[in-house]
């Protein structure tokens, strides 16, 4: 059992460390790090499709994961249009899916057990990531698209 928790925890910190790495290149490169987020969430449940693509029931499987993808996809794209906190609520119940349906139940059988937990160390950091920048204001676009558009001058 120990090897267990020492193998969920190692996964969990990579996914974190993976998220840190993230966010340092979105500040590097002068990127709107919510941003990126973002785009973030919307990767990491394409990957999802990938494994399904690889199960014994492919196509079944790939529906489901292709609703994930749209699942998550419309927090995303909510995060650019309406408020930036679509975006931190996907990512904070991204780590669900990825434990509950991908780690612990059915999608287990075709998802590899160190990606789901370091996927949920990685969308439960940037969303705690997004979550503290929105709330200091430091994200480079604090408004939505829509509503940065409106207050460009020419």
């Amino acid at each position: 059992m120990q090897g267990n928790i020492i193998e969920i925890v190692l996964f969990i910190a990579l996914g974190v460390a993976f998220a840190g790495g993230l966010a340092f290149l979105a500040r590097w490169a002068k990127q709107d790090p919510i941003r990126i987020c973002a785009y973030a969430l919307i990767a990491v449940s394409f990957i999802y499709v990938g494994f399904a693509l690889s199960s014994e029931n492919p196509s079944g499987w790939s529906a489901i994961e292709m609703t994930g993808v749209a699942i998550f996809g419309s927090f995303a794209a909510l995060s650019f249009v309406a408020s930036p906190w679509f975006g931190v609520v996907g990512l904070a119940l991204h780590p669900l899916w990825a434990i509950v349906f991908h780690y612990i139940g059915t999608g287990s059988a075709f998802t590899p057990a160190p990606f789901a937990l370091a996927d949920a160390g990685f969308t439960g950091a940037l969303a705690l990531y997004a979550g503290f920048l929105i709330w200091r204001g430091e994200q480079a676009m604090a408004k939505p698209v829509a509503q940065a558009k409106k207050g460009r001058t020419k």
